[in-house]
This record gives structure tokens, sequence and C-alpha cells, in this order.
């Protein structure tokens, strides 16, 4: 089976996303990219989480075609290939429909740098896209220009994209974004919105994530 071990992984994390609560039903797609080949592992469409296998996790190139697999991909694929088109830092993407965070994306109401998390991960708010029609190519044009250099961005009246350098990290920032969004409407619901974080402490917030947080290599 071609790219088996990322097949596994992007099952695994498909349905850690399910579990997580950050989609439901059917809803939602993940996909991680083998940046030697240029093949795309991306989650089936219309098909339960709980029953996918990793032969079911099709394989197909930056033109849409099948390489490998007896499944039709993704009906958002085109999201995803475009994602790894304009983003080569990125290796996976998570496309969900977090419950707080689509409310907000309903909302066309971006999530606001109110947790040290938003500003380490994103460096500034999370923003909304314009609505777009899903599975057009215009989707993933108009979500990769919002979105330009962070790592997520709310579609409005759709749900959120993620992207990172690796299937665990795209995934982990769909969970901060969810949590963020929950925190900012519980916020607006207790009738007093939350303290933004001064505009000059962004920047660094963001560095030391990106610098110093995690097993990146110790700096002397």
């Amino acid at each position: 089976m071609l790219l088996a071990n990322l097949r596994s992984e992007v099952m695994e994390y498909a349905k850690k996303m399910y579990d997580a609560g950050l989609t439901v039903g059917l809803s939602g797609n993940v996909s991680a990219i083998d940046r030697e080949t240029g093949y795309i592992a991306i989650t089936p469409s219309g098909m339960k989480y709980e029953e996918l296998t990793p032969a079911d996790i099709t394989v197909i190139n930056e033109n849409e075609v099948v390489v490998d697999g007896f499944r039709r991909p993704s009906s958002e694929r085109l999201l995803h290939i475009t994602a790894y088109r304009k983003r080569p830092d990125v290796n996976a993407v998570f496309h969900t429909h977090s419950t707080y965070a689509t409310t907000l994306a309903a909302m066309a109401e971006p999530i606001p740098v109110i947790l040290a998390e938003v500003a380490a991960i994103a460096g500034g708010p999370i923003p909304v896209a314009p609505y777009t029609r899903f599975g057009t190519p215009e989707l993933g044009e108009v979500a990769l220009e919002t979105m330009g250099r962070a790592p997520a961005v709310l579609l409005q009246n759709h749900g959120v994209v993620t992207v990172g350098r690796s299937l665990e990290q795209a995934y982990l920032i769909a969970i901060d974004t969810e949590e963020s969004a929950k925190i900012y409407l519980m916020s607006l619901m207790a009738g007093k919105p939350a303290v933004r974080i001064e505009e000059n402490e962004i920047p660094i917030l963001y560095r030391i994530y990106s610098t110093k947080y995690g097993q990146n290599p110790l700096e002397p």
C-alpha cells in the first residue's frame, strides 16, 4: 500500500479529531502530504470516522487524481491541495466543524487575542475568511489568502481550517483554536468581553512559542 505509514497516521488523527468533538457526523476532513513525492493522503468522502482503516485513506496528487486507494477522496480536497501549494511550510491540514469556533465563523467574528495561546500559535487574531461555497476552487484560495502566514482560519458560515508542520501540530492548533473560541464566547455570555492582550506583547509570545516551546533545539 502506497504511503502506508502516512495513511495510518492520517486515519489515527481523523479519529482523534472526531473523538475530541472537533467535528460531528461525517463532516470534516484531514490530510497530510509527502513532500518527496508530492502525494497527499486524505480522508475519504462521507465515511464514518469510527469505521476508517488505513486502506480507506486515499492518495491523490496535486491534480486531484487518485494515485492509490479505492475510496472517493474528500469533497474538500481542493482546499487541502491549495494549502500545500501556497504554504510549503505546511505538511498537514485539518478542516473541522468544532462548535465554538464554528459559532464565531457563523457570526463572521474573528477570535481575538485574549489568551496567550492565541498569540503564541497565531501571532494575532484568528481571522474569518468570507463565505465561499464548499468544494469549490475559490474556497481554498479565499481561505489561504485570509489565513496568510497564520496556522488557522475560520470559514464564514462553515467551519475551521488549521495547518501545521505535522499532523500532531495541526491537530493541537485545532484544539487550541476551539478552546480559545469557547472562552471568548463564554466571556461574551457572561456580559463582560475578555480583556485582550496588548499588541506589543503578541509578537513576543509568538517568538517564544516558535523558538523555545516544546522540544525545539536548545539555544545556548
